[in-house]
């Protein structure tokens, strides 16, 4: 028992899995670093995008099936509890559907970090770019992907979802111009 509270406090679960929102993602050489921890990149043994699992309670479900048997019998509280349990179970499958979607970065150790993201596009997008870091085609440069925005910027090129590139490169002094 006392291992399981101190995994709790480390917000660490036995379940293996660790849900995590952050506001940016920078990959640099071999490391993979999140708001609040790193990972290195040799570690990573799988990436993919998913929806994240959707659990009906167990315990609606029954309540669904005993009331049913309830308003076969002509019941007036099987009618109403199966409307009860069934409007909450359509509740629950609702706000399903609206959590988004998971970056899953499966580790070698068999821990899972779930990377949330609103928008599955720009999920693979980010999950390309990661794939990329490891197979060493961004070895040189820095990358950074910002999750609030949904943009990546690899050294000073910042690529936006509409797969446009945008320099932003300082130019300092006077009289600089850029001529087309």
């Amino acid at each position: 028992m006392e291992m399981v509270d101190m995994l709790g406090k480390l917000n660490l679960s036995p379940s293996t899995k660790n849900k995590i929102d952050p506001t940016q993602i920078s990959v640099e050489k071999n490391v993979i670093a999140f708001d609040d921890r790193t990972i290195q990149i040799s570690n990573v043994s799988q990436l993919f995008v998913a929806e994240p699992d959707s659990k009906i309670p167990w315990l609606a479900a029954l309540l669904f099936m005993f009331f049913t048997g309830g308003f076969v019998q002509g019941y007036f509280w099987g009618i109403l509890g199966m409307i009860i349990t069934g409007f909450y179970i359509f509740l629950v499958i609702m706000s399903n559907l609206n959590k988004g979607y998971y970056i899953y970065v499966n580790l070698n150790s068999g821990f899972t970090y779930l990377i949330h993201c609103e928008n599955q596009a720009f999920a693979e997008r980010a999950r390309g770019v990661i794939e990329n870091c490891i197979n060493d085609v961004y070895s040189k440069e820095k990358v950074v992907i910002n999750m609030k925005q949904e943009n990546i910027q690899i050294d000073n090129q910042v690529i936006n979802m509409d797969q446009s590139i945008n320099d932003s490169t300082v130019v300092s002094g006077d009289n600089n111009e850029v001529k087309k």
